[in-house]
């Protein structure tokens, strides 16, 4: 009698699959402290792992709070290194606005300070693509931990 395999797409996908493990969940970030001389086991709890896929997905927003968004820094773990450090300008396929440092992402533009009353005109989003071959886990660096000025959707893809 044979056996079942129950083959799954790990390192493999088609379409981006969202790091938040649900589409349309926002990741969130970290303080770069987080990154420091961390152990085998708090790395299991910082940051996002990326399925050996091969690039990511970022999409930026006004959070829609009482503070201006805040700009991100875009941080690859690689296991063989046991080390964080932030994508370079190298690793970036596809960027909005043009001329902006390709590890650090630019705040979206606040449409208005008063929540609520963002419209959330797509034109006012900002989305990136890496290539992130090699790249274990991605962290989201903000001036804090759980920094909600700024909503962050991020997926990978193989293709």
């Amino acid at each position: 009698m044979g056996t079942f395999t129950g083959y799954n797409s790990w390192g493999r996908t088609r379409s981006p699959k969202n790091l938040a493990g649900s589409q349309g969940g926002v990741v969130t970030t970290v303080a770069q402290t987080a990154l420091v001389d961390i152990t085998a086991a708090e790395n299991a709890t910082v940051g996002y792992f990326t399925e050996n896929q091969r690039y990511l997905h970022i999409l930026l927003e006004d959070a829609n709070g009482d503070e201006v968004p805040q700009a991100i820094t875009v941080f690859g773990y690689c296991h063989a290194f046991l080390r964080w450090f932030p994508l370079s300008p190298g690793l970036v396929s596809t960027e909005t606005p043009a001329g902006a440092a390709a590890s650090n992402i630019a705040a979206p533009t606040d449409e208005t300070a008063a929540p609520g009353n963002d419209v959330f005109l797509p034109s006012g989003r900002i989305y990136r693509t890496y290539n992130i071959v090699g790249i274990d886990k991605i962290a989201f660096v903000g001036a804090a931990a759980n920094d909600a000025r700024t909503t962050i959707f991020a997926a990978c893809s193989t293709f």
